[in-house]
C-alpha cells in the first residue's frame, strides 16, 4: 500500500484497487509525489506504469525508515543530555 493504510476510508483515499500485483488507493496514486501517468488509462494501473508505482512505494518506505531512525537518534540524544 502506498499510504500504508490498507483499511483507509474510501471517502478519503478513494477505492482500493488491485492490479498487476499492486494494491493502492485511487487518490493515493494520483497524489503521490513524483508519480506521473505515462500511458493510456486502459493500460497499466489507471495510466500509471506498475514499476513506477512499485518504486514510489519503496521510496516512501525508505523515507519512513529514515525518519524512524532519526527519531530514535533524537531520543537517544535527549536521554544523554
Amino acid at each position: 500500500m502506498l499510504c500504508r493504510r490498507a483499511e483507509a476510508d474510501p471517502n478519503i483515499c478513494g477505492r482500493k484497487l488491485k492490479r498487476k500485483g499492486i494494491c493502492a488507493h485511487e487518490f493515493c496514486v494520483f497524489f503521490a509525489n513524483e508519480l506521473f501517468q505515462k500511458c493510456i488509462e486502459d493500460s497499466g494501473f489507471m495510466g500509471f506504469i506498475p514499476e513506477d508505482i512499485r518504486c514510489t512505494i519503496e521510496w516512501a518506505e525508505e523515507k519512513v525508515r529514515t525518519r524512524q531512525e532519526q527519531g530514535d537518534l533524537s531520543q537517544e540524544r535527549l536521554a544523554g543530555a
